[in-house]
């Protein structure tokens, strides 16, 4: 029987379009993670820089990526601290991912640049400085204009591997004031002001709320164009919270075998910001599952690759020099 030309070109035209849909076209495989919303924006950023296989990265809090990842219910978590001892699954390996600084932002009328210490901050928190123009914040700010208005902390309510860098931090750096590391905040005792969850929460309160502060990290300060506070080092510098001032910091810190940084928050670092972190991914270590390679070439991509190029731009710092060697060395055992 004969074929009209009609039927001759919807035929070629059919089997062109099962060729374009073939192995070569089909979409590709999933990653699922959850976790630190602190590196929200850069996993967001290389999520599908890597080629085999794109990633769908839910930030929901530090807490929630350790519980979820030792559930099973994702492929990698990430956590901006990690497992209380004894809490952490079996067969997994942290990898220190990506590092950056933690800000104290603030949203006070004309006040473009403000200094803090970490007891002043401390003292904030806990309800022992009120206001703007207390002396202990006129006596280190020569010039500036200071409102006398009522300070508004802000702080994170959920689980929090940020809070537990800050409160860390505080410990050391504010030693005597009572805080103590802690992934929920308000568990301090005496703390003061108004929860918001994650850290896109914490900044979207201080942009909508006058005179406030909080911490938060500096990716998300920088894209709600919020202030940030210059916070005094371990030499007596005041520094600025940034990729470079958290990079010279970070490089002094150690790292165990573990992966695991031990931070020394009172370092005397010059031109350093002591107020850093490192948010780790929390990855699978001989479990043999058919997805952990596919987290492993990930994991490296982001390390060697799409970190380095990203970044900065965004307000995160690339691991290098021993974290960068570490990382890779544990990537290794993932599988």
């Amino acid at each position: 029987m004969k074929r009209s030309l009609t039927g001759i070109i919807a035929a070629v035209a059919l089997a062109s379009t099962v060729a374009l849909v073939g192995p070569a076209a089909m979409a590709k495989e999933t990653i699922k993670a959850s976790g630190a919303s602190y590196p929200n924006a850069i996993l967001q950023a290389c999520k599908t820089h890597f080629s085999g296989a794109d990633l769908v990265y839910t930030s929901t809090g530090s807490g929630t990526g350790r519980s979820q990842f030792k559930s099973g219910a994702t492929n990698f978590g990430m956590s901006d601290a990690p497992y209380k001892a004894g809490d952490a699954p079996t067969k997994m390996t942290y990898i220190p991912l990506v590092g950056g600084p933690i800000a104290m932002v603030y949203n006070v009328p004309g006040l473009t640049k403000v200094n803090l210490t970490a007891p002043i901050v401390a003292d904030i928190y806990l309800g022992k400085i009120t206001k703007w123009n207390d002396k202990a914040i006129v006596a280190i700010n020569k010039g500036a204009k200071l409102p006398a208005q009522t300070i508004q902390p802000v702080y994170r309510q959920d689980s929090s591997g940020t809070s537990e860098n800050f409160t860390a931090y505080l410990a050391q750096a504010a030693a005597g004031k009572g805080f103590k590391a802690a992934s929920t905040f308000n568990s301090i005792s005496g703390v003061k002001g108004t929860a918001a969850n994650q850290n896109t929460g914490v900044t979207t309160a201080v942009k909508n709320t006058k005179y406030s502060i909080a911490y938060a990290d500096l990716s998300d300060a920088m894209s709600q164009g919020l202030a940030t506070a210059w916070l005094k080092n371990g030499v007596g510098q005041f520094i600025k919270p940034d990729v470079r001032s958290s990079k010279a910091f970070l490089a002094q810190q150690i790292v165990n075998k573990k992966g695991v940084v031990s931070f020394q928050y009172t370092a005397p670092i010059k031109n350093g910001y002591n107020l850093s972190l490192v948010s780790y991914a929390l990855a699978p270590a001989g479990r043999g599952a058919a997805a952990d390679k596919l987290v492993a070439g990930f994991l490296t991509d982001f390390v060697k690759s799409c970190a380095p190029a990203e970044a900065a731009k965004i307000g995160y710092v690339a691991i290098d020099g021993q974290l960068r060697t570490t990382a890779l060395n544990l990537i290794e055992q993932i599988g």
